[in-house]
């Protein structure tokens, strides 16, 4: 197999790079040679598009990339969204008794062109300090709206879960993207599924992309993937589905990835 042949699609947060420190010298060296080579890299991110554009300045993007865990794809090379699916147009009722339940929690959502903050933002910023949120009240919510995601204590995580699973009902999709993150999704979509179209985009067979991710929005994609891959630091469910087991997100995960691409599979 060519390195033309090889699809790259990685999580950002926890896997490409921590958001704090950047991405490493040593990973943007190795996705800059491998796409030189002719190999394909792309994301697979929660976040949407202008905030991913901002962590990802230098990077080389080859393919279309996933966004909202699969809310959306991105063509980088004619600035367009492609394929998006919105939350219900009432939806918001059900967060409003989520919020009602638990006041303590934060609430935020995302949209073409902004993420959007419905609550104080008190428990948000011990995550996300330096973030900029655009307030927002419950009579302002726009139609179209990708996803809700709550941000929760990770010890009252299995509570509020169980909450939210039970009031949205067949109405979304609930994932939890991190310790603290639980999100309201539109029913159906995935990471995954957009692996699929995304290897469809670009004429790539699903058995010679590599997806790597460490957590549980990610394991559908590691699983589609022709080779799954997950950090040291992902959760162990997403390891146990993994070929290949990297190093820890900040000890260059994604350079070991290509590295064994290039040492196993590419010729």
């Amino acid at each position: 197999m060519n390195y033309s042949d090889f699809l790259i699609v990685t999580d950002v947060d926890g896997t490409l790079m921590r958001a704090e420190l950047g991405i490493s010298e040593k990973n943007l060296a190795a996705i800059r040679a491998f796409t030189e080579k002719g190999g394909g890299f792309t994301v697979a991110t929660g976040r949407e598009i202008n905030v991913t554009k901002e962590l990802l300045e230098g990077v080389p993007i080859t393919a279309p990339s996933i966004h909202i865990n699969g809310g959306y794809i991105y063509d980088w090379e004619r600035q367009e969204i492609l394929e998006p699916h919105y939350m219900p147009r009432d939806f918001s009722e059900k967060v409003r008794l989520l919020l009602d339940r638990y006041p303590g929690i934060d609430c935020h959502f995302a949209t073409h062109r902004a993420v959007n903050l419905l609550t104080s933002g008190d428990m948000i910023r011990r995550y996300l300090p330096d973030r900029e949120f655009y307030s927002c009240g419950f009579g302002d919510i726009p139609e179209l709206v990708y996803k809700y995601i709550m941000t929760c204590p990770p010890e009252e995580m299995p509570e509020i879960r169980a909450f939210a699973e039970e009031i949205v009902g067949n109405e979304a999709d609930v994932l939890q993207s991190s310790p603290f993150f639980l999100e309201l999704l539109p029913v159906g979509i995935s990471k995954g599924k957009a692996l699929r179209r995304v290897c469809e985009l670009t004429g790539r067979s699903i058995r010679n992309c590599a997806a790597v991710g460490d957590y549980e929005n990610d394991l559908e994609m590691i699983r589609t993937a022709g080779i799954g891959a997950a950090p040291e630091n992902a959760i162990p469910a997403v390891k146990e589905a993994a070929d290949y087991l990297l190093a820890p997100c900040e000890k260059d995960a994604i350079a070991e990835l290509i590295n064994i691409l290039e040492e196993r599979y590419i010729r």
